[in-house]
């Protein structure tokens, strides 16, 4: 008794683990499974998805339409730094460029010299605007609803020849006085099934005008539809080719403007150090007229009236390089860049006069 017991309880252990091991082994079976139903799954889409001609030349004008955003939104973030640095600039002048030039103009009007006028006024900019040269891209038609309209008038157009082929046929007029009614139809339909037998069957002229009535429409869509899908392809590479050339001359547009700014940088630089050298020799010019106690030009030391030599021009130049224009048609000038220069060479010298 003991053995047996031992032994169907061995049994029962047995059974239970392979019943607890099975849902292991099925779970494993579906794990293993499910990737490669994905991966069909997923062939599916993407062969589903290069027959779709629509969806590929929509995608097409996304992509095209996503490149001329992003090329625009740069041009507007270019726009948007060098009028912050245009308002910088302005900041920057009214607070500490003029009260020095306002300074050294009272100075060398009090010795009866020629006045130099500096206006408040920013360097002239002509920069392109973002809103005028949009390019606006829309999204493409299937055709369907138009291939669905035509198909529809063909299969009228349809009905009406088998109708007209009918009547003639029986001998009635084409335009009877009354509504056809069932019986009419009848034998309108018999006529029709005459082309397939000798005998008149309504059920079967009815079927062939249902028939090719249907048969038209799906030709005519299909072939609406599958024309506009060409069309759609060519109006997608178009739209490429309009997009990659305006993406080019937003580039250059914004290559130009990147210009402007950097000039406009160097064109602060320059006149900072205008500001301080003029700064500097208006301390002096006071210094000179009140060590000298003169009251003109005249009466100065050499050596003062060589400074108000070099005050006058440096407030000419200043006075030059503010009112050239920067930029026209988003362009850096060429009067501006000369300016700079010139501008450059003129402090550069007064620089160097100081250490030499």
């Amino acid at each position: 008794m003991a053995d047996e017991e031992i032994k169907g309880q061995r049994a029962e252990t047995q059974k239970s683990s392979s019943t607890e091991s099975t849902p292991a082994v099925s779970q494993q079976e579906e794990m293993e499974i499910s990737p490669s139903q994905e991966s069909s799954k997923a062939a599916e889409t993407a062969v589903s998805g290069r027959g779709d001609r629509l969806s590929q030349a929509q995608s097409r004008v996304v992509a095209a339409r996503e490149k001329v955003l992003s090329a625009e939104e740069e041009i507007e973030e270019c726009l948007r730094n060098i009028q912050n640095d245009l308002e910088a600039f302005e900041a920057y002048e009214r607070a500490s460029l003029l009260p020095v030039v306002e300074e050294s103009r009272r100075l060398l009007e009090s010795i009866g010299m020629e006045e130099a006028k500096i206006e408040a006024k920013l360097p002239e900019l002509e920069l392109e605007e973002p809103e005028a040269q949009k390019l606006e891209i829309e999204d493409l038609s299937s055709g369907k609803g138009s291939a669905f309209f035509w198909g529809l008038i063909a299969a009228v157009a349809t009905v009406g020849g088998w109708y007209a082929y009918a009547t003639e046929k029986a001998g009635i007029s084409l335009l009877p006085q009354k509504l056809p009614d069932l019986a009419s139809l009848s034998t309108l339909a018999g006529k029709v099934s005459l082309l397939l037998g000798p005998a008149e069957n309504p059920s079967v002229g009815a079927a062939v005008v249902i028939g090719s009535t249907l048969v038209v429409w799906w030709l005519v869509y299909t072939v609406l539809v599958a024309l506009r899908s060409a069309k759609n392809q060519r109006l997608a590479e178009k739209i490429e080719e309009e997009a990659g050339f305006y993406c080019r001359k937003k580039e250059e547009c914004k290559a130009m403007m990147e210009r402007v700014r950097e000039h406009l940088d160097t064109l602060r630089q320059t006149v900072q150090k205008y500001e301080v050298l003029l700064h500097e020799k208006n301390a002096g010019l006071r210094r000179a007229l009140y060590v000298e106690e003169a009251e003109n030009y005249d009466d100065l030391h050499e050596r003062s009236k060589e400074l108000a030599r070099q005050m006058d021009e440096m407030l000419k130049e200043l006075d030059r390089l503010l009112a050239t224009p920067m930029a026209r048609s988003g362009m850096l000038t060429s009067e501006s860049e000369e300016a700079l220069r010139r501008a450059k060479r003129v402090v550069n010298d007064q620089i160097l006069r100081l250490y030499s």
